[in-house]
């Protein structure tokens, strides 16, 4: 007995495998399901593009072309109730909610608003819709509900309002009284509509009074035969910065301002004593119209950050800016794309050193060559610049000096603006994205350092 041995390589001993096809077996069994016309947007999906803050709040992101990368889809007004159902049963506060870039049109922003945006149903205070398919029934929609509507951030761009959106957008601003950051640019909008938005924010119609930050870029009048004439335009930003107490922000890209434009802009200017934030980027305001501002610059306004890249500005408008700046509270001047030579650059290096220190200063996309890259080099060494606040770096190839891009922080807003995907495509979801958030009392006492900074600066 001890000697037997079995050998477990016979055939008698092999361990049998099966022949029949188990997938087979279990469709015949279960059925064959047909498959799904495009992917689900379920709440396990909902919670992988769902950000967690660290003070127990949520960002939902669900932009277009991310999930185009991923499903080969876009948000659609079948896909509302799924989102509302997950952002009101979830444990967590979602106060965020970007859909940019998709597909809704009104029946779906009409179950947003119905569902989510009205008080009391969800705690989102800040809605991202740009460029989707929106018209002026959503802006009825948005007005009808204006008391009712408890945001704090809204984003409209990119939606055809047209100019009857316009006119509710405008009642939208004068019943809502939560609204601080508003954007509405490229949605069609006339000069007609233009002067009821703008008397929506004027005090003296005892209008809207809680709007900080408005966006009125790329206004796309819907004439085809001819261009609108800015200076009309120009005519009722005046009377905004003249009749407004609340707006410390203004943005108006791309709006085709010339430099005569510019001297309805330095009267409404010199009227205001709230506005720290100016962006005139991308029109054609020229030599003579930054002339203007700049005069409004030596009178020493309140004004912290100016943006005038892309105006066609050369030497000449850059000397007058340069002598308009030492007496400026200017923190930030984007002076980028714009044809200034190194003159003018280094007419603008030279008054740098003034009482109010220039945070960021941005000039690439002018031709300057190795006397101002030396100039440029010697500041960052000695402490005047800093290398994160100019959007140049220096290099050096056979002793010569060269420019690089280089993007600084003020520089990323555009990025920010336009939602793009950090690395151009979507990146492999491998864990829920988690965000620390400062505590509420880091964020009074810095709150109230800038409003000491304001009053100091005032007197």
């Amino acid at each position: 007995m001890g000697n037997l041995k079995v050998n477990l390589n016979s055939p008698k001993h092999k361990k049998k495998k099966c022949i029949c096809n188990t997938v087979h077996l279990l469709q015949q069994i279960t059925g064959v399901p047909e498959s799904l016309t495009k992917s689900e947007i379920n709440q396990t999906r909902l919670g992988l593009f769902t950000e967690r803050n660290s003070d127990g709040s949520g960002k939902l992101v669900l932009r277009g072309k991310d999930l185009y990368d991923r499903y080969k889809l876009r948000i659609q007004d079948s896909d509302i109730r799924s989102i509302y159902l997950y952002v009101r049963e979830l444990p967590r506060r979602i106060t965020v909610l970007d859909l940019c870039y998709n597909e809704i049109t009104d029946t779906g922003f009409y179950k947003l608003v119905k569902k989510l945006l009205i008080k009391g149903r969800s705690a989102i205070i800040n809605l991202n819709i740009m460029n989707n398919n929106l018209t002026e029934k959503s802006a009825y929609i948005l007005a009808q509900y204006a008391k009712f509507v408890r945001l704090k951030y809204l984003r409209l761009n990119g939606n055809d309002l047209g100019t009857k959106g316009g006119e509710y957008i405008a009642k939208f601003l004068i019943d809502n009284t939560t609204v601080e950051h508003c954007d509405i640019g490229q949605s069609g909008q006339t000069l007609t509509s233009v002067a009821q938005i703008i008397t929506a924010l004027r005090i003296d119609h005892g209008a809207n009074r809680t709007l900080r930050v408005f966006d009125f870029s790329r206004i796309d009048p819907l004439f085809n035969r001819y261009n609108y004439e800015t200076k009309w335009l120009a005519y009722h930003i005046e009377y905004l910065l003249e009749r407004n107490n609340t707006i410390i922000e203004l943005h108006l890209q791309k709006n085709d301002f010339i430099s005569h434009d510019m001297e309805y802009f330095a009267r409404g200017l010199r009227r205001n004593d709230t506005l720290l934030y100016l962006d005139l980027s991308y029109n054609r305001i020229g030599d003579y119209g930054v002339e203007l501002l700049a005069k409004y610059l030596a009178e020493g306004p309140q004004l912290i950050f100016l943006n005038v890249a892309g105006n066609e500005i050369k030497d000449t408008g850059a000397r007058a800016v340069s002598f308009g700046m030492p007496y400026s509270k200017l923190r930030a001047l984007d002076i980028s794309n714009n044809k200034l030579t190194d003159r003018g650059v280094l007419d603008l290096l030279n008054t740098i050193k003034k009482p109010y220190i220039l945070r960021f200063l941005n000039i690439w996309g002018n031709r300057f060559g190795h006397v101002t890259c030396g100039v440029i080099k010697r500041m960052l060494t000695s402490g005047i610049l800093y290398q994160h606040s100019i959007d140049v770096k220096i290099y050096e190839v056979d002793e010569v000096l060269y420019a690089a891009y280089y993007p600084n922080p003020s520089d990323r807003s555009k990025h920010f603006y336009y939602c793009e995907l950090d690395y151009g495509f979507a990146q492999p979801i491998y864990h829920i994205k988690r965000n620390v958030i400062p505590e509420k009392n880091e964020d009074r006492l810095i709150a109230k350092a800038f409003s000491s900074i304001i009053n100091r600066n005032k007197y």
